[in-house]
């Protein structure tokens, strides 16, 4: 019985044997404590760095994607840039076709002025030639070894009406004689004015649409006719009225005729002097004179 019970001695140092083990086991406790403390700490850590590295990808593929379509957007305006220079290239190009048809144009429009021009100046002659056919009167006779003596004169017969305070009307006949021994035929009478802006005729003197429209004077008188088509927009230009007889003349030595009741209204927006002269001229005799007086006004 004694032999199985432990003494005290060895009891002693049981107990101090697992006390001291205790103490191991509670600071191993304590140091596995800690570890896991620190393991924890390290798992929220990590967590924490997770979120950090999800929230960064997240950023990265943002940044990504905006990169992309900055790219794309570049690549983009590359290419509109790129369609503009060529497009400028063609505009250029297109610009230079469009100047180069506009000169064109204008060429041609003139030269289609031109040719109304002349249009009507052949349309003119030929109605004119309607009243002259069959007219002209042939000399059966010539005199022989005879020297003809050229020679006319013409004037002005002239006066004037004042109507108001804004128009003066000049009325008047212009007479032509055959003061010379041979005939002259076809008188084409010219008016000129300065300044040319006052170049203005009126009286029984008609356009030949207008005497196809009124026909022909039966009384026998000489009809008077503007020759040309464009008479109007010429005697602003140059100042200048020009006029023939309708049908075929012939002034024998002594004959007389002319233009009568001619009809010139002058405005008193010319402040300078209103001068008009006449010249005559017989082309089939290669003839010209110059009316001997002038119609000369002022204000």
């Amino acid at each position: 019985m004694q032999g199985e019970k432990l003494s005290y001695s060895r009891l002693i140092s049981r107990t101090k044997y697992f006390q001291e083990k205790s103490l191991e086991l509670e600071k191993e406790l304590i140091f596995a404590n800690d570890q896991l403390a620190s393991l924890e700490k390290q798992i929220e850590l990590s967590k924490e760095q997770e979120k950090t590295i999800a929230h960064l990808q997240e950023e990265l593929n943002l940044l990504e994607k905006e990169l992309e379509n900055q790219a794309k957007e570049h690549v983009l305006i590359k290419e509109e840039v790129e369609e503009k220079k060529s497009i400028g290239q063609d505009d250029v190009r297109i610009q230079g076709y469009e100047n180069l048809l506009a000169e064109m144009q204008i060429e041609i429009n003139e030269k289609d002025k031109r040719l109304q021009h002349y249009q009507g100046k052949v349309k003119n002659l030929e109605k004119r030639a309607q009243y002259q056919k069959n007219e002209e009167v042939s000399e059966s006779v010539k005199e022989k070894d005879e020297i003809a003596e050229i020679y006319a004169v013409s004037y002005f017969n002239t006066s004037i009406i004042i109507s108001d305070k804004q128009t003066v009307m000049i009325r008047g006949d212009l007479q032509i004689e055959n003061c010379g021994t041979t005939k002259l035929r076809n008188p084409l009478v010219c008016f000129r004015f300065l300044p040319r802006e006052a170049a203005t005729l009126k009286g029984r003197i008609y356009s030949i649409d207008d005497i196809e429209t009124k026909g022909v004077d039966a009384s026998g008188r000489i009809q008077w006719v503007f020759p040309d088509h464009d008479w109007l927009e010429k005697s602003k230009e140059k100042g200048e009225i020009w006029v023939s007889p309708l049908h075929p003349v012939i002034l024998k030595p002594g004959d007389k005729i002319g233009i009568e009741s001619f009809q010139i209204p002058i405005k008193s927006e010319f402040k300078e002097p209103v001068i008009i002269e006449g010249f005559v001229y017989f082309q089939k005799e290669n003839y010209k004179i110059k009316v001997s007086n002038q119609i000369a006004l002022s204000y």
